[in-house]
Parts: C-alpha cells; structure tokens; sequence
C-alpha cells in the first residue's frame, strides 16, 4: 500500500501494522515500527525511496513482533539507528524472550518461535524516554504508554501521535474479544492520557488514522471493566488462571486456537487476576499443589 499523507512531515504506511515517516527538513526520515517481516520492510523501504526519503532512524512503540519484524532488514540496508523505551530494548535485540516470557519463563517450543511472536534481532542504539527530543534532525515529543506491554511509548509529531497498541479501534475490538495487555491498572492510566493528549490525527498501530477517539478509549475501557467484574464475579469460588480463561474464552465465544493464542490470553488474564489482587478484591491459596485465586 502507497504511503499516506497525513500532514506536511508525517507519512503513514498502512497494513496489518500501520508504520509512520516523520520527515526532518532536510529530507531524512524516522519510521515508527517496521512491521512483521522483511517484506513489510522492503515495500517500506521502497516507498520511501520512492519519494526520495532517507531513512535515519527507527522508532520502536514496543518490542512486539509485528512492530520490530522489520528491523534488521532496513537497518542492515540502511544503517538507521534503531531507539526504543530501556524496557522495551532487550526484548528487541533478543527477540527470544518473547516467547519465553508467554510461556512462563521457559524455552519456548517450536510452534511458538514463529514470527509473529518472535522477530529477528537488531541491534538498539539509543534509548529514549519520555519528554521532548530530536531523534535524526526530528523534533518529538515522547510519551510513555504503558499496558500492552511494559515499556511502549507513543509519538508526538507535527500534531500526530503514533499510539502503538495503546488502544484499539472499536471495530478491532470487537473483532478481538480480549484486547491483549500485561498490566491493567497502567493500561487504564493511558487511556486517560490519551484522551488528554490534544492532536490532530492519531495513528493507532491497527485501524485508520482517527482525528477523534474518544468513543474507541471509552469502548476500550468499558471491555477491560466488563472482563474484571466477570472474573471478580467467577471467583466465589476457588479457580485457577486456567479455569478463568476457558470461561471467559466460552463467554465471549473466543476459540483460542493455537498455543501462540493461548498464551497471549493467558498473559491478560493474569493482568487481570493481578489488578483485582492490587485492588484487594481477591486472593490467592495454595491447594492440591494448584494455585487458585477467590475472593
């Protein structure tokens, strides 16, 4: 798909994950994401050559694989700096930890080393933190948007900001079910920036550039609400992490299926027996060597 135009410095490349080029004056540009694989990258790369756009550096929102697949591509045949948030980097340049973090900890086994759960290395040469900065001769303002995962960050450009996973549009939503996220309480703190964050556009990683999204933040909300009083509700009685995700998979009437599915649920279950914990509504016991959660 060709590169849109957004405003005089600021191209989105739309797919599956949509990308962005901020254009300094002089003709380089930063991308945001580079999407699943190398041949995201290399149509990328071919657009942006094709409006005479150098490539500087990239932007990581997070270390995810549709959002880093096509890093080592473009910074092998560019030599773009790549930055992201600390705690987004090590999971960028070993991308095995994604998968092991889904599954427990563990190596991961064959059928969850596939690329939309884990990229090719590159190589992080700056971190970047919340706040104003210039990254390659472009001016940004850097914000931390954490709950889809731990570190992600969002980008502030000639009134664009690039969202990353912050939210989903309404239609994703309800295609997904389960919105994936790994800690709640921050993932409800950045729906509340994002509605406080004055732009012209955002641009969500999946969806269409929005000038409006305060209907998306409050449907984004309204699911992860619906999914913990659901769970509060479930556990009058003792159940494991487990048991909680089949019924609420039945509820929804969401088939998980394949092991990568599996996890990525599992990991926003436990986000959510974690807030409920935090929040004091529930517990933890140990019983027949199960871990069980009740209120």
């Amino acid at each position: 798909m060709p590169l849109t135009k957004l405003t005089g410095s600021i191209y989105v490349f739309q797919g599956p994950t949509n990308l962005g080029l901020i254009l300094s004056s002089s003709g380089d540009a930063v991308v945001i994401d580079t999407g699943i694989d190398e041949s995201v990258a290399r149509k990328l790369l071919r657009e942006a050559e094709a409006e005479n756009l150098k490539i500087k550096a990239i932007v990581n929102t997070h270390s995810h694989a549709d959002h880093i697949g096509g890093n080592s591509f473009l910074q092998s045949r560019t030599g773009a700096d790549i930055y992201t948030s600390p705690l987004e980097a090590p999971f960028v340049q070993n991308p095995l930890l994604e998968p092991a973090m889904l599954a427990g900890g563990a190596y991961p086994w064959k059928e969850i080393q596939n690329k939309f759960l884990m990229a090719k290395p590159s190589r992080v040469t700056g971190e970047i933190t919340a706040g104003a900065r210039q990254i390659a001769g472009v001016d940004v303002e850097v914000f931390d948007l954490p709950g889809h995962s731990l570190g992600q960050i969002g980008l502030l450009a000639d009134g664009v900001l690039f969202t990353g996973d912050a939210y989903l549009s309404s239609s994703l939503l309800q295609k997904h079910g389960i919105p994936y996220n790994v800690y709640i309480s921050e993932y409800l703190n950045t729906l509340q920036k994002l509605g406080e964050i004055h732009c012209n556009w955002y641009v969500p990683s999946h969806g269409q550039p929005a000038r409006h999204i305060y209907e998306d933040l409050a449907q984004n909300r309204a699911a992860v609400q619906q999914h913990l009083e659901l769970i509060n509700n479930w556990l009058k009685e003792p159940l494991s992490a487990e048991d909680l995700l089949a019924k609420l998979c039945s509820h929804l009437e969401i088939d998980t299926s394949n092991p990568g599915l599996f996890f990525l649920y599992r990991t926003t279950v436990m986000a959510y027996l974690t807030y409920l914990y935090e929040q004091g509504q529930i517990k933890t016991s140990l019983q027949e060597n199960r871990l069980l959660w009740h209120q």
